[in-house]
This record gives structure tokens, sequence and C-alpha cells, in this order.
């Protein structure tokens, strides 16, 4: 009786493991962004999905964050490409300093990225300016 339980609690854990091993093994391409903005002490970084920006619809992540890399929560993040009349408001992805939006992009080599920043229960903003012609992997970014 003492096996068949232990048998079957194995084969929960290992059908529960598997998903979870199988993504952490999928190779993919390089971590690519643009180069981080500063706004006050609030640092900002734009990654892109797919990593590689193309033509078409590209979702952003901006990740927000203040010194010591603690995440910033009280910005409210639109975005949009420079030429653009219409701002699309980003999703906040939780309590991370992260938000995100799908966004077209049209000729990578010239689109300009424009991220209005907006403190909550304030009237701060600033619009920061990436050129998607700057995206560069997270690796050099390093390096320098």
């Amino acid at each position: 009786m003492f096996v068949s339980i232990k048998k079957r609690m194995m084969k929960t854990a290992s059908l529960l493991l598997l998903p979870l091993l199988l993504v952490g093994c999928v190779g993919g391409e390089d971590t690519m962004e643009l180069p981080t903005k500063q706004w006050g002490d609030i640092h900002i970084t734009v990654q892109t999905r797919p990593p590689q920006v193309r033509a078409g619809m590209i979702e952003f992540m901006v990740l927000a964050a203040t010194k010591g890399r603690k995440p910033e929560n009280e910005l409210v993040v639109s975005l949009r490409m420079e030429g653009s009349q219409k701002w699309h408001q980003a999703i906040q992805d939780g309590f991370l300093g992260v938000y995100r939006r799908v966004v077209l992009v049209r000729d990578p080599a010239k689109d300009v990225l424009a991220v209005k920043l907006r403190v909550k229960k304030s009237d701060k903003e600033k619009i920061l300016y990436f050129p998607l012609a700057q995206q560069r992997s997270v690796v050099e970014a390093a390096a320098q």
C-alpha cells in the first residue's frame, strides 16, 4: 500500500516538474534592450519581444527601477511610435516595475519609440525617446 502511494506521488511530482524543466531548457535568442534612460532617480530600460525588433506588432516591456534596482510601481506608462498621434497605455505587470504593451513597428531602422511616464496621483510627466536602431544585446550593454 505504501509503495503504491509513493509511486503515485512520484508520478504526480514528475508531471508537475516536467513543464518547468522543459521551459528552463529552451534556448533562444539573446535578450535585447534599448539604452537605459533616466528621469530623476528612475532608470527606464526597454526590452522587446521578439528580442530582435522587426516590422510588425512588437511587445515592448518598460522596466522602471530606482536606486538599488527597486521596482518603481507608481507610474502610468504609455507608448507610441513617434509620428503617431495615438498613445497606448501599457499594462502594469504586477508590482515588479514592468509595464507591457504591443505596438506596431513599421521600419525598425527609422522608428523611434516614445515612452510617456506619469507619476500616479501627480501631474509630473515626462516623455523619453528610444530610437529602435540603437537596440543592442544585454551582454553588449553590460560590457560598456
